[in-house]
């Protein structure tokens, strides 16, 4: 394949972007807070480097190959958390066959060997440490890590060793705190991005409304409820309800929504995840509440919203990713090439989880070429420089995010997943649509993000 993707960061091309983004965004009511900080890492690379193990600079690089390793559930209800490396592994494939990806004059082969750690950040410790090795150099970054807890059992570690924790899976803020410059989270909206862009909308659409949430126990759920109570700050809209669950994959939340219904709330807030996302909805419905619906992204998929049925009808999320499954993409380049490569890739592989309709495996695809460009654009293939590029991206529509919308990293500003846009859910196209593909909710440099969110631990 002489041509695996299109260029898309020239300078040019991200100034147009950026305008055509600004011109269609809403800016109106930024929300109160002020951005979150995150660190300079760029300009502090010589001083991270004064601590790290002697060698560890071009650890995990063997000839032209360069070793990643990742941790991720792969079995049971989880398993579709694996399915996000099948995406990135069908990207690397095509880069790789097509001889590698070229950093400072040479070609690189990219591996990643997943461990399944069921879960459980106790086990994504085990999992990690023994696929890096008691020196942390053997391999040369983690990439997508999955999940908000594990990402932080493993990040201290990592940090002293001076391994990069590439795109931790997790929607968390968190994931930007300074005092952990070798992480750097993933191009998922953030928790602070999906309650703003929601906000965005009821402002003009509901600007009176009455929000009932349900929420998951811990830094998931605390996420959601700061993050939205920060962006309806001087507004009409008041949370009259609040109801938590304990995170399970079982966990039946019918009681917690019956209570939620009481309140008879214009809105329902549901930022459950796994399973009891869809009971919740299921839930609603057969109480007879009919609220204006608010879905997590992470239930915002084929697989969980699906399993809701009828109920899922008119639900609203705000992804940053096109839909496969939406026909208006059909004839988008991007979208083209990510269903023929992950097609050739599933039959190649036979892999089950190879299914470029899941969304899930397109975030993996857009993780890949997030990772491909960072290191086109290093000026050595060495940890610190992949780290100094990764802390400077400025993308125009990698993989496949939405038209208009561009990945930045920079000062104070190590958060990808900065811009949305508000979809509806159809039962019959089984897929998520813009209401309006032009209304960008973009909060670039931080804007939103409550800054407890970036120092929880």
């Amino acid at each position: 394949m002489s041509s695996p993707r299109r260029r898309r960061i020239s300078a040019g091309l991200v100034v147009v972007a950026l305008l055509v983004a600004a011109s269609c965004t809403k800016d109106e009511d930024e929300p109160s807070s002020n951005p979150g900080k995150s660190g300079d890492v760029s300009e502090s690379i010589d001083d991270l480097l004064e601590d790290c193990p002697e060698g560890s600079e071009t650890a995990g690089l063997d000839g032209d190959t360069i070793k990643l390793v990742s941790s991720y559930p792969q079995e049971g209800a989880l398993a579709a958390f694996a399915e996000i490396a099948e995406g990135y592994n069908a990207y690397f494939d095509m880069v790789n066959e097509d001889g590698g990806v070229e950093v400072a004059g040479k070609k690189y082969k990219i591996e990643v060997e997943g461990f399944n750690d069921n879960y459980v950040p106790s086990e994504t410790v085990e999992e990690i440490n023994g696929a890096l090795g008691p020196e942390g150099t053997d391999a040369f970054g983690t990439f997508s890590v999955v999940g908000t807890a594990n990402n932080i059992a493993i990040r201290k570690t990592l940090d002293t060793q001076c391994v990069p924790n590439i795109f931790a899976s997790t929607g968390s803020p968190s994931m930007g705190n300074p005092e952990y410059p070798w992480t750097i989270g993933s191009s998922l909206p953030l928790y602070s991005t999906e309650a703003s862009a929601f906000a965005e909308y009821l402002k003009t659409e509901k600007p009176d409304a009455t929000v009932a949430m349900l929420l998951q126990e811990g830094e998931y759920g605390d996420g959601y409820e700061t993050s939205f109570t920060e962006a309806i700050k001087d507004t009409d809209i008041t949370v009259v309800a609040t109801e938590r669950y304990e995170a399970g994959l079982s966990t039946d939340v019918s009681a917690q929504v019956t209570k939620l219904a009481d309140t008879n709330a214009d809105v329902f807030f549901n930022g459950a995840t796994l399973l009891p996302c869809p009971q919740a909805l299921t839930k609603a419905a057969e109480l007879g509440w009919e609220p204006i619906v608010y879905v997590s992204g992470t239930c915002a998929s084929k697989t969980l919203t699906g399993a809701a049925g009828p109920a899922a009808e008119g639900i609203l999320s705000a992804p940053n990713l096109m839909d496969p499954n939406d026909p208006q993409w059909d004839s988008d380049e991007r979208m083209t090439e990510y269903k023929d490569v992950v097609s050739a890739w599933k039959e190649k592989t036979g892999s089950d989880g190879s299914d470029p309709l899941n969304g899930v495996v397109g975030y993996g695809w857009t993780l890949a070429e997030l990772f491909v460009t960072a290191l086109e654009q290093s000026d050595e293939m060495t940890r610190s420089s992949v780290l100094k590029s990764l802390n400077e991206l400025d993308v125009t529509e990698p993989g496949v995010t939405f038209p208009g919308i561009t990945v930045k990293t920079g000062k104070d500003d190590r958060f990808l997943g900065e811009a949305a846009i508000i979809s509806q859910y159809s039962v019959d196209a089984t897929a998520f649509s813009p209401l309006d593909n032009d209304a960008i909710s973009d909060f670039e440099g931080g804007k939103g993000i409550p800054a407890e969110l970036i120092t929880a631990e």
